[in-house]
C-alpha cells in the first residue's frame, strides 16, 4: 500500500458516489450547496435504489413479477441481507421467478445490473438454453442433483401464493361421450334425504286431517276414505372443492369440467369452489350451459390457479363463513385434490374433520390415486384419512365417470371407510 503524499485530499473509492467525497481544505462553499440529502449518502439508500431498479428492469425483460412478489424480496434483503451477489440471486429467484421459462431472461437482467454495472442495450440469449447461475453451494460446486418426483412425496406443492390467470378451454370432442355419460349419471348417485315438508301421499306416517274432513263432509259426515301425509324425499346438495394448486396443473382443466357436468345435470342442488391459496365460490360462473364459455368465466374469476397450496387455510376460511357451512351440512362433500400440503398440516385435518361431520359423506378424489402403487402415507392423508368415507382416484372425465359409478357402493356403506377399505382404483382407458 503506497504511503499518502502531503496532500489534503482524501483518494475516494470507486463504490463511493462522487458527492460523498470530501473537498479540499481552503476551499468552503455554503453548507446549502455542498449537502446532499441524507437518503442519497446512505449505503442503504442506494441499495434500495437499485435493487428497485433491477426489478424494473426485469419487467421491461418481460419477466412477470408481481406486487406481491416484489414486496416479499425486498422484505427477505431487509431480514437477511445477503452476504454476496450468488445469496442475492437466489433470493431474487426463489423470490420472483414463476415460471422457469423466464430463467434465461432473468439471468441477463441480473448478470447485467449485479455483475456489469448497467444493462446493456441488448444481450442475447446463451444459445445452449443453460443458465449461467451461479451454484448455491458456493462458487466452484456444482448444482445439486434434481431430485426424483414421486407421487404423493409432496414436492410438487409449494406455499407460494401466485396472483395470475389461466385460460381454461372446453373438452375436444372426443370426450363429449363421456360428458354426457357424466351428466346422466350424476342425478341417479345423488343421494336423497326426506325433505322438511309433508304432502298428501298414498302412504305416510300422518293422516290427512283436513282432506278426509273435505270428503266427509260431501258425504253427510261419513268418512269414506283415510289419506295420509309423508315427506317425499329430495336430493341432497352436492358440494365440490377442487384445488387448483400448480401441482394439479395438468389435471385442473379436466377437474373442472368435471365440476361443470354436475352443475348441469343438478343446477339447483350443486356448489362449486376452487381453492388454492384462497377460497374462490365459482357457482354461478360455471352455471353456463357451455362448457367453453363457463371455463372462460372461470378463468375470468379464479386468480391463484397454478400457485400455491394451502388447504388448510382454504378449508378454514370455507368454515368460517356461516352460509358456506349451510351448504355442507348435509349435503354429499367432494373434495378434489391430491392432499399435498406444505406446512404444518393440523390445519387441513382439523378442517376435514369438521366437514365429515357437517356433510352426509365427505369423498376424497386426488389424481396421485389413479396409481396403483398409490398410498396415503403423506403425514395429512394419513392423518386425514380416518375422516374420509371414501378415497377415490380422479385424473381427467374417464376416472371421474369411473368414480361418479361407485358412489352409491360409498353412499350406502359405512361411514367413514376409507381407512378400513384398502385403496384399489379401477384400471381406465388411458388418454390417446
Amino acid at each position: 500500500m503506497s504511503e499518502p503524499t502531503g496532500h489534503a485530499e482524501k483518494p475516494s473509492s470507486a463504490c463511493e458516489p462522487a458527492a460523498l467525497t470530501k473537498k479540499p481544505s481552503g476551499d468552503p462553499e455554503p453548507a446549502a450547496l455542498t449537502k446532499e440529502p441524507s437518503s442519497a449518502r446512505e449505503p442503504a439508500a442506494l441499495a434500495a435504489g437499485h435493487l428497485w431498479g433491477f426489478l424494473t428492469a426485469l419487467r421491461a425483460a418481460g419477466v412477470t413479477t408481481a406486487l406481491p412478489k416484489q414486496a416479499d424480496l425486498l422484505r427477505v434483503v431487509g431480514a437477511s441481507p445477503p452476504r454476496d451477489l450468488t445469496t442475492l440471486y437466489w433470493y431474487a429467484r426463489i423470490t420472483l421467478l414463476h415460471d422457469i421459462g423466464e430463467l434465461a431472461a432473468f439471468d441477463r437482467v441480473f448478470t447485467a445490473w449485479f455483475r456489469r454495472g448497467g444493462l446493456p442495450d441488448a444481450v442475447p440469449p446463451p444459445p445452449s438454453g443453460e443458465s449461467d447461475a451461479p451454484s448455491p453451494q458456493g462458487p466452484g460446486e456444482d448444482d445439486p442433483a434434481p431430485r426424483e418426483v414421486l407421487p404423493g412425496d409432496g414436492v410438487e406443492a409449494s406455499t407460494l401464493s401466485t396472483y395470475g390467470r389461466r385460460d381454461f378451454d372446453a373438452a375436444g370432442d372426443r370426450w363429449r361421450s363421456v360428458t354426457r355419460a357424466l351428466e346422466a349419471a350424476w342425478p341417479a348417485v345423488l343421494p336423497s334425504a326426506p325433505s322438511r315438508r309433508r304432502r298428501p301421499a298414498r302412504s305416510g306416517d300422518r293422516l290427512d286431517v283436513r282432506h278426509i274432513w273435505r270428503r266427509a263432509h260431501r258425504h253427510d259426515g261419513e268418512i269414506v276414505e283415510l289419506r295420509r301425509r309423508a315427506r317425499p324425499p329430495r336430493p341432497r346438495r352436492l358440494l365440490i372443492l377442487v384445488d387448483v394448486s400448480g401441482s394439479l396443473r395438468r389435471h385442473t382443466p379436466d377437474l373442472l369440467r368435471l365440476a361443470h357436468t354436475a352443475l348441469r345435470a343438478a343446477p339447483a342442488r350443486t356448489e362449486v369452489f376452487t381453492f388454492g391459496t384462497r377460497l374462490t365460490r365459482i357457482t354461478s360462473a360455471l352455471s353456463h350451459p357451455h362448457t367453453g364459455r363457463a371455463l372462460r368465466a372461470v378463468s375470468e374469476l379464479v386468480t391463484d390457479a397454478d400457485g400455491g397450496t394451502a388447504i388448510g387455510a382454504a378449508l378454514h376460511e370455507f368454515l368460517g363463513v356461516p352460509r358456506f357451512v349451510a351448504l355442507a351440512r348435509g349435503a354429499l362433500v367432494i373434495v378434489i385434490s391430491d392432499g399435498l400440503e406444505r406446512g404444518d398440516c393440523v390445519p387441513m385435518v382439523r378442517a376435514t374433520a369438521r366437514l365429515s361431520r357437517l356433510g352426509h359423506r365427505l369423498v376424497w378424489w386426488s389424481p396421485l390415486a389413479c396409481s396403483p402403487t398409490y398410498r396415503p402415507v403423506t403425514r395429512a392423508m394419513a392423518a386425514q384419512l380416518p375422516h374420509l368415507d371414501h378415497l377415490g382416484g380422479v385424473r381427467d372425465l374417464a376416472t371421474g365417470l369411473a368414480e361418479v359409478r361407485r358412489l352409491p357402493a360409498v353412499l350406502s356403506g359405512p361411514r367413514r371407510a376409507a381407512a378400513r377399505r384398502p385403496h384399489t382404483p379401477r384400471p381406465t382407458r388411458a388418454r390417446s
